[in-house]
Order: structure tokens, then C-alpha cells, then sequence
């Protein structure tokens, strides 16, 4: 099996608005948590920039002046080890905050951000995104909200990674994507994604080759398969057999 799960499991970009599927987001996605009113206020005052495949956005510890917030395509966030490799804490998707500290006093980057899918961001100076929470609280909540969820996520990957073996970890985070990314069916979800084997082992705390050979056993035994480029993962949580990596 190739290294790039883009060209085999996942696609690029094909049309993911099809009328006969019903794709869904994160539960806590922060455009989707926003008021019409609130929403609007809050385009108002962004521009616009087109996010090109692999692009980074801003690196650790640079000035923190932007907001962005997806309309289209993915971005994960990462930080690096002392040994040079890159961990990915999470990756952000349509309707979501990318760069925002919350209300620490840092004024510095404290993770990196880098585009997986091009897409389109909504772009606001930082400034002016805290003046608006400031005068509309519920965008405030929002973010706490959609925040807290993000907390949930990574605490998830956490624990996965003290306590599954890889071709459980692999799963399990591939049912986390796909709850808020993909497409529920039949006790099953059908997920598009463009992700490596070296970055989902950045995800998951393991080596590429070990991932490699998981997800082709994974596949081999029906764990995971493919459908018109999509993979498609069981969309309950129970673990899969063991394999001697």
C-alpha cells in the first residue's frame, strides 16, 4: 500500500455536497454555535484568503495577529519535539477557529499551522475578533464551547495512546474524524479525508512503518475499506483484534 492515503483511501477534493448525502461537522463546530445575527456580525468584519494545499499559516512562537476561521478545507495544528518531529495536536475543519489562544496574555504563536485541504478562510485581526467578543458575549460562549470540545478530542487521543495498541488507535481516531467530518450509514462512517501514514503516526504517537503495516492489515481483515475513494470505518467504538506489529 502506497504512503499517501490520499490517492488510495481518501480523495482531493471531490464533491462532498452531493444532495443524497448528508455529511456532518464537529457537534460544537464555532460558526455552527453562532447566532444568524452574531454570524453575520462577525463576516462583516473578515476578509477573505484562499488557503493553498500545504501552505503554512504561521509557525510556533511568531507574533499572534490573525484569526482564522475555516469556510472550506483543513488545517492542523502541530508543535515539534525536542528530537525535530512534528506532533499534530489536532486537525481543524469547515466552521472552526484556527489560531485563537483564548484569553491568554501570550502574544506569540503556540503551536504551528499548516493547510491538509485547500479551502477558504474567513481572516480577522486578533484585535478586532476580542473587541467583538466583547461586545457580543455569545460569541464569547461560543468559543468556549467549541474550545472545550477540541479539549475533549486531544484528551481522547491521549488516552488512545497509553493505553491502545496502533491498529486501535488507528481506528479510534478515524471514528473521531469521521463523527465530525464524514458521513454516518448503516452503522458505519464514510470518510474523506487527505492525511499520510506519516502524519496520521504524528496523530497517534507511533512510526510510519508500523502504521503502514496496520492499516493494511486493518483493510485486509475488513476492518477498513474503501468506496469510491472514501474509507469507510465502523462507527462503533468497540476494539479490533490485536495484530503482532
Amino acid at each position: 500500500m502506497t504512503d499517501n492515503l490520499e490517492d488510495r483511501a481518501f480523495p482531493t477534493e471531490q464533491d462532498s455536497a452531493d444532495s443524497s448525502r448528508q455529511a456532518t461537522r464537529a457537534p460544537s463546530s464555532f460558526l455552527d454555535l453562532l447566532s444568524i445575527d452574531d454570524r453575520t456580525a462577525l463576516i462583516e468584519r473578515c476578509g477573505k484568503r484562499v488557503l493553498g494545499r500545504r501552505q503554512v499559516l504561521f509557525t510556533r512562537g511568531e507574533p499572534r495577529s490573525t484569526v482564522f476561521i475555516l469556510r472550506t478545507g483543513m488545517v492542523k495544528l502541530m508543535r515539534q519535539t525536542t528530537s525535530g518531529n512534528d506532533v499534530i495536536i489536532t486537525l481543524c475543519g469547515p466552521g472552526e477557529l484556527v489560531g485563537f489562544s483564548g484569553l491568554s496574555k501570550s502574544t506569540t504563536r503556540v503551536a504551528s499551522a499548516q493547510v491538509v485541504e485547500a479551502g477558504e478562510a474567513f481572516v480577522i485581526d486578533d484585535r478586532d475578533f476580542r473587541a467583538l467578543m466583547a461586545a457580543r458575549p455569545a460569541i464569547a460562549l461560543a468559543i468556549i464551547e467549541s474550545l472545550r470540545w477540541r479539549m475533549e478530542s486531544v484528551a481522547d487521543s491521549l488516552t488512545d495512546v497509553v493505553s491502545e495498541d496502533v491498529p486501535n488507535r488507528i481506528v479510534r481516531l478515524l471514528q473521531r474524524l469521521a463523527a465530525g467530518k464524514g458521513e454516518r450509514r448503516d452503522g458505519e462512517w464514510a470518510l474523506d479525508l487527505r492525511l499520510t501514514h506519516q502524519e496520521l503516526a504524528n496523530m497517534i504517537g507511533a512510526r510510519r512503518q508500523t502504521v503502514t503495516t496496520a492499516i493494511n492489515d486493518l483493510h485486509r481483515d475488513g476492518v477498513l475499506r474503501r468506496d469510491q475513494h472514501r474509507v469507510v470505518v465502523p462507527a462503533l467504538n468497540g476494539k479490533v483484534a490485536a495484530r503482532t506489529m
